[in-house]
């Protein structure tokens, strides 16, 4: 079972993570290609990706909002989909084991830098309950598809 579960996820694992708009502002990029947001890159299994990933959007938000003037569009917050066992960082009972991961991705939520969402496939895989999601997080039914989704469907690219 768990060879068939990894399977699954083989074609998504050099992705990674987040959120969509229903109408996305398009961003340059240095290539001078419109995109419409950003999707973060995880090695999974590894939560110190994830924490290097959110420092990253954090130094990204600092210097865009040096750099930005008052009248210019808002950025879409960059998606963080996380899923395999990484989804437990997220949730009540783990927070003091992941306290400092934690407490940069709810100020980077707070922010609208980051949006974070959790697979339900693996939140389950894990044993965890929905109840004990952390506020700023939400819920999609399978993350590689979401993440498919957003650099397929929504022309998101990788941050």
């Amino acid at each position: 079972m768990r060879w068939l579960y990894i399977l699954v996820l083989l074609p998504n694992l050099l992705q990674a993570q987040v959120n969509y708009l229903d109408t996305p502002v398009p961003l340059m990029t240095a290539d001078s290609k419109a995109v419409t947001g950003y999707v973060a890159r995880i090695n999974l299994d590894r939560a110190d990706q994830v924490f290097e990933a959110l420092r990253r959007a954090e130094a990204y938000f600092q210097t865009k909002q040096q750099l930005d003037s008052p009248v210019s569009p808002a950025v879409p917050p960059i998606a963080f989909v996380i899923y395999g066992p990484d989804v437990g960082i997220f949730f009540k009972e783990n927070y003091s084991a992941f306290k400092p991961i934690v407490d940069l991705a709810a100020r980077l939520s707070a922010l609208e830098v980051i949006d974070i969402k959790v697979c339900q496939v693996s939140y389950e895989r894990e044993g965890l309950d929905r109840a004990t999601l952390l506020p700023f997080v939400s819920t999609v039914p399978f993350g590689p598809a979401e993440i498919s989704r957003l650099l397929e469907d929504q022309k998101y690219s990788l941050f």
